[in-house]
């Protein structure tokens, strides 16, 4: 494995150690540790040892010659948020986009920096993936869609062509998204939805068919 390759994943969650077995699939980077400002230096978790937390980040990457981050956050308020205060501390950090080997992705689909697609996912002809965007574990995104900054597809989770998701937005465990709808930013569609027109921005939708249930605030969890 290319040693020049070092990445820190930043999170201890559920999700990073979904991350790391990615990354052990995917066979380019190499993870050097965790970081996790709720728990101490030194605790072992998925296998890994906690480096150090937020604030520890610049100095970390010095000592271990690492170049690249891996935000290991499921939320995508969270996520964001890391990403950006991390941007500041390391500007010079890279942010690749991992593709598991068991994914299938167009050759023409765009991938921006940051983007995550887990194992047996789909993204189809055309499509945009802007940057931190997450496509999890039997997610589809089909041809021309277009999922947002930051925005993410739970598992199992299907769109039909040409479907835009706003930054932030999240469709959940296994709902349905026919083809051509909008969904706008900071929206969360439950888990089993079936959605049939346009959603707009800043909202909880669920059912099928989906109805706007009530207004969120951005940073609201949702996991």
């Amino acid at each position: 494995m290319n040693s020049h390759r070092r990445i820190l994943v930043i999170g201890a969650s559920g999700h990073a150690h979904s991350l790391l077995a990615l990354l052990q699939r995917h066979g380019g980077y190499r993870p050097v540790g965790l970081i996790d400002s709720f728990q101490p230096a030194g605790t072992c978790l998925h296998g890994m040892l906690i480096l150090g937390g937020e604030d520890d980040v610049p100095q970390l990457c010095d000592r271990h010659n690492v170049q690249h981050l891996l935000v290991a956050f499921g939320d995508n308020f969270q996520r964001q948020a890391m990403t950006q205060r991390l941007q500041r501390q390391c500007p010079e950090a890279l942010w690749p986009s991992l593709v598991d080997p068991s994914a299938v992705v167009a050759t023409d689909a765009r991938l921006a920096p940051g983007v995550v697609v887990m194992a047996q996912a789909h993204v189809g002809a055309g499509c945009l993936l802007e940057a931190g965007s997450l496509l999890n574990t039997k997610a589809s995104l089909d041809h021309d869609g277009r999922l947002g900054a930051f925005a993410s597809l739970a598992p199992g989770s299907i769109t039909g062509g040409r479907v835009r998701t706003g930054d932030r937005s999240f469709i959940g465990l296994g709902a349905r998204v026919i083809q051509g709808v909008q969904i706008g930013c900071d929206t969360v569609v439950g888990a089993g939805s079936l959605v049939l027109e346009d959603l707009p921005a800043g909202v909880l939708a669920y059912g099928a068919p989906a109805r706007v249930v009530r207004s969120r605030p951005a940073d609201q969890p949702y996991l």
